[in-house]
């Protein structure tokens, strides 16, 4: 007989699947798009079963998005496992990781336009902050390599001491992400000038400056 600890394991590994699938489905449809029947149908469950193991839409998103931060993470460890990126100085170690940035808006549009998908569905659905906190622990992981790459930068006489390195670090991100989101989305006014990665470009220059000693 089943007993209780593997049968936990089994429908962790069912709920992950799961995950999987409906965080595919909204990075190709779109959140608001997705339906709990149409993650369902895609994971070959029941409705029921689906609303039996997360309740709700709501906690389903938010547990995807977790789930592509992570992924993120892996895909975009290259840049920060490099066998030379200790050996740079801390300003290299930033410009690296700001590239990040750019890899991110030609190669993986979809994960920048859920994250600005995500941020509008959680205003509108106000989930609660315990339910948020693995989301934001998986966001939260690249500052810890970018305070290793400041902190180095420092010692190195590369980059400048500045007041706030965690709010220059969302500062960035912010600022990044929203414009990304923005050139994705294309033109509006014949004055926005879009075409190409150059506003990101600049944006990430800017700040690699700010820092520069």
């Amino acid at each position: 007989m089943m007993n209780e600890n593997s049968a936990k394991s089994l429908r962790d590994l069912r709920e992950d699947g799961i995950v999987y699938v409906a965080a595919e489905l909204f990075l190709q449809n779109g959140i608001e798009s997705v339906k709990m029947t149409d993650v369902a149908e895609k994971a070959e469950v029941g409705v029921a079963s689906l609303y039996r193991y997360f309740g709700t839409k709501d906690a389903l998103v938010i547990r995807s998005g977790a789930l592509l931060w992570q992924d993120l993470k892996t895909l975009v460890s290259d840049v920060y496992t490099a066998a030379d990126f200790l050996s740079c100085t801390g300003i290299e170690r930033v410009s690296r990781l700001f590239g990040v940035y750019l890899r991110l808006f030609h190669e993986q549009p979809a994960f920048i336009r859920f994250v600005g998908e995500f941020d509008a569905f959680v205003r509108t659905t106000r989930a609660e902050r315990e339910t948020m906190a693995e989301y934001e622990a998986n966001v939260m992981d690249f500052y810890p390599v970018f305070l290793a790459s400041y902190e180095a930068g420092i010692r190195d006489g590369t980059i400048r001491a500045i007041e706030a390195p965690r709010l220059f670090y969302d500062s960035v991100c912010h600022a990044v992400m929203a414009l990304a989101q923005k050139l994705l989305r294309g033109e509006i006014l014949e004055t926005d000038g879009f075409g190409d990665d150059s506003e990101l470009r600049l944006l990430l220059d800017m700040a690699e400056r700010y820092l520069r000693a």
